[in-house]
């Protein structure tokens, strides 16, 4: 098997989601044109703008507010009233730092569902190429779903976020003009924000990776900006904040926690107004994992959160806005509950109820730049709200007491569990065609539409891959791959033929019979076959004089021996796992099924 490529595979497909243009539809399971006229009586309605509550009606008309009053007696015939008489009547969350991945088995579906059930109607997604975008928007079209934002990832080289090297999910940068340019080569597929791996810093337990230069994060912040997009940075020390704050970020998405923060930085977050989402969640310790580790570790740990409690405080002193964001699908912090136990959080490091709901709300909707569309209950706004039982306001906890949720004016959770049954969990297969690729585009993509992509080893130091168009003697073009192995165990080096853009969408190939090819090359190689239940690898031999390859599907099989499910193919590999500091080489024509 392609061991580490698989994983990692498994592990980011499932973040391809659907995001909307401009930053302001998203991508959300219904349609305002759908939704009912609804009366919502009686609610304790909570206003983010100043943190008071009232008792009052909100009408709902076309999935928005139409009317928020102490009592609506004008509203549409036919209009459905829904009593809510005790209940809390707040906007739906907006978590800014969502990480769509498989962790434990997740689907798209799946989370969709936690998501909402936790009371969350608008999210982002950081886990997804920009390729995936369009299919994921039509895919979430068709279940129960938040809101999805998409963000498109940048890096830097041996950076943070570009440690297992797929350049299609997070591009790489060094210099303003590579900043610039790649802003702009991603505008197409209408990100809704910018993720920036900016900080190295990997919180004192490793060696740190490489930070971002300023000019290219100002050229990145520039470039975004004139798009209407904003910038978010996985920016994590006192240095870092300084360089994101005076580039002008929109909001910095974890902890500073590195050294307290100074009066340079406070005075930059300021001047600039950068919104400031600490995701306290993915680093909260707990006594159990404390004991595991080794006293310098431990102390290591509890040093950070010191800084993190202190430099929360400091910030709120200084009037800076905090937003709501989890990093949930990384490091096994769970769907929804992030969302929760981040609001609990929040209130332990300092803000009051009240405040880390609006840090939750209109201050996130601020992040993502959708304040004029949501993030309070105000007429004309976006009809994304939700029914609590209790007052978060005065107890954050009461916020695990979401009854029913609505997104854009459509009731999608009744008593805390979807009001319809989910749809699937991903896009249903469509049929493969025979051809593959044969290399005669301009452009790198298969004749399936995709880009091609280089997979190797993850971390650092990692293989270092090429891959490009060469003429053959015959006639034509055919694709070339050349490799540097890494200096570590276990290096690989592989380029994937995806069957669709981004990998999401499964294609039926049960109308053939296995894979066929042409190559040439130097030694044995393996072929990889991937489906949305696991992958197939076989070994061929390939010599410097062109040969024809079948690899039949029956002979693609798991590690454990589990036949491939050809019912829903998601992408072929070719490549080697080799030798440290090996040279390796292959070159692959005329890739279609048999």
């Amino acid at each position: 098997m392609i061991g580490n490529k698989t994983a990692l595979k498994r592990i980011f497909a499932v973040c391809c989601v659907t995001f909307g243009s401009a930053g302001l539809t998203g991508c959300a399971s219904v349609s305002s044109a759908s939704a009912e006229a609804l009366l919502i009586r009686d609610a304790d309605i909570f206003d983010v703008t100043d943190g008071s509550v009232h008792e009052g009606d909100v009408l709902v008309i076309d999935g928005r507010f139409s009317a928020v009053a102490d009592t609506i007696t004008d509203y549409p015939s036919g209009t459905r009233i829904v009593d809510a008489d005790g209940l809390a009547l707040l906007p739906g969350m907006i978590d800014v730092h969502t990480h769509w991945t498989g962790m434990n088995g997740a689907t798209r579906a799946s989370i969709a569902t936690d998501l909402l059930k936790a009371g969350v109607t608008t999210a982002t997604d950081f886990h997804s190429s920009p390729e995936s975008f369009e299919s994921k928007r039509a895919y979430h079209k068709t279940i129960a779903s938040p809101h999805v934002f998409y963000a498109a990832r940048m890096g830097v080289p041996y950076g943070h976020g570009t440690e297992w090297g797929d350049e299609n999910m997070t591009k790489v940068i060094f210099s303003a003009r590579e900043g610039q340019a790649a802003v702009e080569a991603l505008l197409p597929y209408k990100p809704d924000a910018i993720k920036v791996f900016a900080d190295g810093w990997r919180y004192g337990g490793v060696v740190n990776l490489t930070s971002i230069n300023e000019d290219a994060l100002e050229a990145v912040v520039d470039t975004a900006s004139e798009a209407g997009l904003p910038v978010l940075t996985h920016t994590v020390t006192v240095k870092g904040g300084k360089i994101a704050s005076e580039a002008g970020v929109t909001a910095i998405v974890h902890a500073i926690q590195d050294m307290d923060a100074d009066d340079e930085l406070v005075s930059l977050m300021q001047e600039h107004d950068v919104l400031y989402s600490p995701t306290l969640t993915v680093y909260e310790p707990f006594e159990d994992e404390l004991a595991e580790m080794s006293k310098v570790s431990a102390a290591m740990v509890l040093y950070r959160q010191a800084r993190s409690r202190a430099n929360m405080k400091t910030f709120l002193d200084a009037g800076i806005r905090v937003a709501l964001g989890t990093d949930q699908g990384i490091d096994n912090n769970p769907f929804g509950e992030a969302d929760l136990r981040e609001l609990e959080l929040l209130v332990d490091f300092g803000l009051t109820p009240a405040q880390a709901l609006q840090a939750a709300t209109a201050n996130s909707a601020t992040v993502l730049k959708l304040e004029d569309d949501r993030g309070s209950i105000e007429a004309g706004k976006r009809a994304d709200f939700i029914l609590v039982e209790g007052q978060p306001w005065d107890n954050i906890s009461d916020m695990r007491n979401v009854k029913d949720v609505f997104v854009d004016g459509v009731q999608v959770v009744t008593d805390g569990e979807l009001t319809k049954p989910q749809g699937g969990a991903r896009p249903s297969a469509i049929p493969a065609q025979a051809m593959i690729d044969d290399f005669e585009s301009d452009d790198l993509t298969t004749k399936y539409g995709a880009k091609l992509s280089k997979t190797y080893d993850s971390g650092l130091p990692r293989s270092e891959v090429m891959i490009g168009r060469v003429e053959r003697v015959s006639g034509g073009k055919a694709l070339h791959m050349a490799a540097d192995m890494a200096l570590k165990d276990d290096p690989f080096a592989f380029v994937t033929l995806p069957f669709s853009p981004g990998e999401f969408v499964p294609v039926d190939a049960s109308a053939f019979t296995g894979v066929r090819f042409e190559a040439r090359g130097s030694g044995t190689y393996d072929i990889a076959v991937s489906s949305t239940t696991g992958e197939g690898q076989e070994s061929f031999v390939a010599s410097p004089e062109w040969k024809t390859v079948e690899i039949g599907f029956a002979s693609l099989k798991a590690e454990n021996g589990a036949p491939l499910d050809v019912t829903g193919l998601l992408d072929v590999s070719f490549g080697r796992h080799g030798e440290a500091a090996q040279s390796v080489w292959l070159e692959i024509d005329n890739v279609e099924f048999y």
